[in-house]
């Protein structure tokens, strides 16, 4: 496994977005503007993000069509995951990642946290956090496209 804070800083030397180059076999669900992934950097198990296919960076910027899709992905992703999970957090993800925030990705995303606090990571947790390769990444999509997208 390689740590998540290492694969983030190649990813800023490059300017390379991982959201706009996700790979379809890693999808989960894909819709006309957004995708649902698995979390590559999980902070629990079955914790999912969806993502707008289109680049933005701030909540403001997703147009109305989208912003129902967005809400209904949400809405019936919360609702599969409460199956096996007591609680689920929704944490938004905008602006831009060069505060010390530990958001990494300047790419608008919503994480679905199942059985998690989410808090305030500090530099030690962020920097321990691991990100699974291609192959760990597409078992993981595969386990969870069995168990939730039924």
């Amino acid at each position: 496994m390689v740590r998540y804070i290492d694969v983030v800083k190649k990813f800023e030397k490059k300017h390379f977005c991982p959201f706009c180059n996700e790979k379809k076999e890693n999808m989960l669900e894909e819709k006309k503007y957004f995708y649902v992934i698995p979390a590559r950097s999980p902070y629990t198990k079955d914790h999912i993000l969806i993502v707008p296919k289109r680049h933005v960076c701030l909540l403001k910027a997703l147009t109305h069509k989208e912003l129902i899709q967005m809400h209904n992905l949400i809405d019936k992703r919360d609702v599969k995951l409460h199956k096996d999970h007591k609680n689920i957090s929704l944490l938004l993800r905008d602006g831009l990642s060069k505060q010390k925030i530990w958001k990494s990705v300047n790419h608008l995303h919503f994480h679905l946290i199942p059985d998690h606090t989410v808090y305030v990571m500090s530099d030690e947790d962020s920097e321990n956090r691991i990100f699974f390769d291609d192959k760990q990444y597409l078992k993981i999509a595969d386990k969870m496209r069995k168990r939730y997208w039924k």
